[in-house]
């Protein structure tokens, strides 16, 4: 899968950066704004024509946003919709045709040349004038800032406290970190904190989008695999993620235990088993199929195919094996099951969703006295009390081998195997 991931060295100079200069950033906009004074009222929804969507960080989050996405076309009839976001997540975005234009900021070759990048951007997104722009981004100084500078008719963002962004949206929601994150977007779309979504509707039922494929994507991807030698014509296909992204690496249950449920996939499970990637993930899979020893039986995908036929074969796929990650989240919107990983995050807020009836995902949380300790309004910075997270390692491989078989077999995954909040187990239907 290829991709445009910045370094996670420049991840840490950007937050860096964000968490230094966005205060003095902010206040001086702050400043500014009080000094112009401006009497702004919220638009008429029927006189919204022109709306940007703002979401830099998180392949996952575009994912999770597309129901907000339908409800801003209800809402605002003939509207049209750009999207701004870093390059990597360029691919993502383009997939959702509810979104009319995307744009990306680099950051793989440099914060220089990303904010310089960023400062070109603005300039171009000022002549569009746009009626409303929403901020999707959740504590981050930069993405206010630039919200400001976009100099958009009316603005929505998230507000924390300890997390002061300078007061630069004409809304501010707060962030509820008790409610998945599309919940919070919706709120966010509303720009009421008092106005909240009924949560039932978000964790109940189907209510991503359904993601489809773009045309020719499974061809490309199916003709790959058939060129693999492991590669087994008219059986079924279990999909494994290894990986997570680089802002969070901790989220991957570890490489020894991936390795160990290979063996047992291999040996038991009558399907085809794929391993996905992108190509700076390779030696991460390398490493998992290397302790295995079943690189005769798996074919190794990992850098082998783009996001649109990454997002193909997880629709072909019967199951999807994953830690919390952007393709946990595209295979949810693509209709198929999925055994996901959660450890230093919470399902309460990242959980996959639904977009077909009859899905089922088995979320493996181990909901440790410890657990969460990784913060959306902390960047993300995992603060752990051990060497190794053993929300992660603690997750025994015969319990995800066992949910795996249910979801093959059209069952609902065995809860007496999860443990945790029984509402975190597991949630099936069909």
């Amino acid at each position: 899968m290829a991709d445009k991931r910045p370094s996670r060295r420049r991840y840490d100079i950007a937050l860096w950066i964000d968490n230094t200069a966005g205060p003095v950033v902010c206040a001086l906009l702050l400043g500014a704004k009080r000094l112009l004074r401006r009497r702004r009222a919220p638009p008429d929804p029927e006189a919204v024509r022109r709306v940007l969507l703002l979401k830099m960080w998180g392949m996952g989050s575009i994912v999770l946003a597309s129901p907000l996405l339908e409800r801003l076309r209800e809402r605002h009839p003939g509207v049209r919709i750009d999207f701004l976001s870093l390059g990597e997540n360029e691919a993502v975005a383009h997939l959702y045709p509810d979104i009319d234009r995307v744009i990306g900021i680099d950051l793989s070759r440099g914060v220089t040349h990303f904010l310089f990048d960023a400062l070109r951007t603005i300039r171009a997104l000022r002549r569009e004038r746009y009626d409303l722009l929403l901020d999707l981004e959740f504590f981050t100084r930069f993405s206010a800032i630039l919200s400001y500078l976009v100099a958009p008719a009316w603005s929505h963002g998230f507000s924390a406290k300890g997390k002061w962004r300078g007061r630069l949206h004409d809304a501010e929601v707060p962030f509820n970190a008790y409610c998945h994150v599309t919940q919070n977007f919706l709120t966010l779309l509303v720009g009421d904190p008092m106005n909240a979504v009924n949560a039932d509707g978000v964790s109940g039922s189907p209510i991503l989008p359904t993601l489809e494929p773009p045309e020719g994507a499974w061809e490309r991807c199916h003709a790959v695999l058939c060129a693999d030698p492991a590669w087994r014509e008219d059986e079924r296909l279990a999909v494994v993620n290894p990986n997570a992204g680089d802002m969070a690496l901790e989220r991957r249950w570890p490489a020894e235990q991936f390795a160990e449920l290979l063996v047992h996939l291999t040996a038991q499970v009558p399907a085809n088993v794929v391993l996905v990637g992108s190509s700076a993930e390779r030696g991460r899979v390398q490493a998992v199929l290397d302790l295995s020893e079943t690189g005769s039986r798996v074919v190794n995908l990992v850098g082998r195919c783009d996001v649109a036929e990454l997002v193909a074969l997880l629709a072909h796929a019967d199951v999807v094996v994953t830690n919390d990650s952007g393709p946990m989240h595209l295979a949810a919107a693509v209709g198929t099951s999925t055994v996901a990983l959660f450890g230093p995050e919470t399902p309460v807020l990242y959980g996959p969703l639904y977009s077909a009836e009859d899905q089922r995902h088995a979320v493996h949380y181990l909901s440790l006295g410890c657990s969460p300790c990784m913060f959306v309004h902390d960047n993300k910075v995992l603060s752990c009390w051990f060497s190794q997270a053993k929300c992660m390692t603690g997750i025994a491989v015969a319990d995800v081998l066992a949910s795996v078989h249910a979801i093959l077999a059209g069952e609902h995954p065995n809860e007496s195997k999860l443990r945790g909040p029984a509402s975190l187990r597991t949630a099936g239907r069909g």
